[in-house]
């Protein structure tokens, strides 16, 4: 596995070994080289304290000085450093009240979530692995280590992490990991917003965001989106099928309030994702795909280039690929309506303003936007008629028409 290390993270542990003390990677980086992935982050373990290592790396920043950890930047690379530690009670079900430092490797692993991110590796001797994590990643299995129960007594959030895990590596959750989850959702709460929200968007963004469906089987879900009592089957199906798609998140949470809801999706997006504190543009994505989904109706020109204007052409696609896989249909078929859009439909701009309605005396205050509204209809229809003189006259004839109030 040394053949594969960065040069740089290499010499970054050498320089700390050449110092005198100690130092491993650990953690999700060794889990990750171990299945053949790229980690995204570096991090590792020493007995050396942070003031040493502030002494070893000219560069370095304190991110976590009272929790023994620093951030060393070596020639462009960043790896956390953090001295080996054990920790004490957990009050608040998150924290640990303070933090104990120690001299060994194995006590440091000890107190870590699940096995697989409690292996530790060193260039020269290898791997250290006390609790069988190599074992579970043959396997495919996340299990805590040591007692579940206080794994997740300790840090709550430990049992949202577990389902992201799995889903992310494609893994099964061990059963009594999985039972433990079971018997202490309720310390979830524990948890802020934004910590939960952080997790939901690595499962709906995982491989397998299916597996958001745990989140019900554990009941993490009472806590999460307690206005959902169950997942419907055909979320999870459609979970699968969208799996891969680059806007999946979005697409996933408006089929999951859309089935859950139906005709109330828009209100109980709204509701549940700003108590789960996403931002005004994640809310704002998702309430358009939902609109646009219960108003397109069928694969019409008209309902086409409605959608296309009202929504934006992303939008429109994304509504038929949910839309063509909820009716069957043939995706040969759905690739050329999606062809069509994207080379054929931009989004279209009446030739006639609500002034130029005022100043005709054709209608006046909310008149002038139903007038629009009814105007666009017209366009959507057929689009030739979107000329300034013809769309005087339709407007003219409208006005005279009993059914509109100018």
């Amino acid at each position: 596995m040394k053949d594969i290390l960065p040069k740089n993270i290499i010499d970054i542990i050498s320089r700390i070994n050449n110092s005198g003390f100690d130092a491993h990677l650990v953690g999700g980086c060794v889990r990750d080289l171990i299945m053949g992935r790229t980690p995204n982050d570096w991090d590792i373990a020493t007995n050396a304290s942070t003031y040493a290592i502030k002494s070893i790396f000219p560069r370095t920043y304190d991110t976590g000085l009272k929790h023994g950890t620093v951030t060393v930047i070596y020639n462009g690379t960043r790896a956390e450093i953090t001295t080996y530690r054990k920790e004490s009670a957990y009050s608040d079900h998150r924290h640990p009240d303070f933090v104990l430092f120690t001299d060994s490797l194995t006590e440091d692993l000890s107190r870590r979530d699940f096995t697989v991110n409690s292996i530790a590796f060193h260039p020269e001797k290898g791997l250290t692995d006390p609790f069988s994590g190599v074992q579970d990643i043959e396997k495919g299995i996340i299990r805590c280590v040591g007692d579940p129960v206080k794994r997740f007594s300790e840090d709550a959030l430990r049992m949202l992490r577990a389902v992201r895990f799995s889903a992310q590596l494609g893994f099964d959750i061990d059963d009594k990991t999985f039972d433990a989850i079971k018997k202490h959702w309720q310390d979830l709460s524990y948890v802020s917003a934004e910590r939960i929200q952080a997790e939901l968007n690595k499962i709906l963004d995982s491989k397998e965001p299916q597996k958001l469906s745990f989140l019900w089987e554990t009941g993490l879900s009472r806590v999460i989106f307690p206005e959902i009592e169950t997942l419907n089957n055909e979320w999870i199906k459609y979970a699968a099928i969208f799996s891969g798609h680059p806007n999946k998140r979005i697409i996933l949470f408006a089929l999951l309030f859309i089935i859950s809801f139906k005709d109330a999706a828009d209100y109980y997006h709204k509701k549940i994702l700003r108590n789960l504190k996403y931002d005004n543009k994640t809310i704002k994505s998702v309430g358009m795909l939902i609109s646009c989904m219960n108003d397109m109706g069928a694969f019409s020109g008209r309902n086409l280039r409605k959608a296309v204007t009202e929504f934006g052409k992303d939008v429109a696609i994304n509504t038929i690929e949910i839309k063509a896989e909820m009716e069957d249909l043939p995706k040969d078929v759905s690739s050329l309506i999606i062809d069509e859009i994207t080379k054929n439909m931009d989004p279209i701009k009446a030739d006639i303003s609500g002034l130029d309605l005022k100043n005709a005396g054709l209608c006046d205050g909310p008149g002038i936007k139903e007038m629009l509204s009814l105007l666009m209809l017209c366009i959507y229809e057929k689009p030739e008629l979107n000329h300034f003189d013809v769309l005087m006259i339709l407007a003219e004839t409208i006005a005279k028409s009993p059914l509109f109030e100018a």
